[in-house]
């Protein structure tokens, strides 16, 4: 294996797969299209800040071989490719820096040329999604331990026009000691990058309206692929169901108080440090 080879998780794989399907079904084509692209653009920009020196040379006939992969209906054809590379040598981290920004192109060129169809595109990005969370790589500047300090990113989802809750909660953290980063009323694309400069392990969302649920599903999954390994939380609004929004979103809990949302990230933290 090569130095900067990660763990690879089947079942995380799996599991994202199959809830990037239901946010297919359950939101409409427009929303879903916008998700899709999202991650395209993301994943082929991230593969391109990557260090050149270590990506792998993937030829043309690969690259084509794993898109046809990502579009079957289960994902049980992805994983094979990605198992057979492996039995060739080819280390995770490489798949993470290069078979999937390579990927990710590939399934833009052939949307853009209408190729695909909806349901292959929205298939073959979740996953090529969920592999990217099932490998949790990191690239070779940032290898370091999970950072346990209490700080923490609160911040609205894009168009909510309710930011009192989450002011609250981010007055009630700093007295507990947190240092709390609190952005409201920022849209989607300002926000990636206020992560992408501030690079938080700890991000904690409002949500107060059934209206942005597709706003929060998009966001998170933008988050995902910014900050693979960031602890992320969301506080719905009191008419929203929590089981519902932790089955729809990619979360790692839902905030229903401040003391509850206290003592989860504080076992989350130990977990992760």
């Amino acid at each position: 294996m090569g130095k900067h080879d990660v763990s690879f998780d089947a079942d995380i794989f799996v599991r994202t797969a199959s809830l990037f399907s239901i946010k297919r079904d359950t939101f409409p084509p427009d929303a879903v299209t916008a998700l899709a692209g999202d991650v395209i653009r993301r994943l082929t920009s991230d593969s391109r800040r990557s260090p050149s020196i270590d990506a792998p040379i993937i030829s043309e006939d690969n690259v084509a071989a794993f898109c046809d992969a990502l579009v079957q209906p289960e994902p049980d054809a992805a994983l094979r490719f990605i198992e057979d590379r492996r039995a060739e040598g080819v280390t995770r981290y490489d798949i993470y820096l290069g078979y999937i920004g390579a990927a990710a192109r590939c399934l833009g060129e052939r949307w853009d040329e209408d190729r695909l169809s909806f349901f292959e595109v929205t298939t073959g990005t979740g996953h090529l999604y969920a592999l990217m969370r099932a490998l949790r790589a990191e690239q070779p500047s940032s290898l370091s331990s999970f950072d346990t300090r209490r700080c923490a990113l609160f911040a609205t989802v894009p168009g909510e026009d309710h930011g009192l809750g989450i002011t609250v909660a981010a007055d009630l953290f700093r007295e507990a000691g947190w240092e709390i980063d609190l952005q409201t009323d920022t849209d989607h694309d300002g926000l990636i990058a206020h992560i992408e400069c501030t690079e938080p392990h700890i991000i904690g969302l409002s949500l107060s309206s059934a209206g942005r649920l597709d706003a929060l599903v998009r966001l998170v999954v933008a988050m995902r692929i910014v900050m693979p390994n960031a602890i992320i939380g969301v506080a719905p609004g009191s008419g929203l169901d929590a089981e519902m929004v932790r089955d729809l979103v990619d979360i790692d809990l839902v905030f229903e108080d401040a003391p509850s949302a206290f003592d989860e990230l504080e076992r989350l933290i130990r977990l992760r440090g």
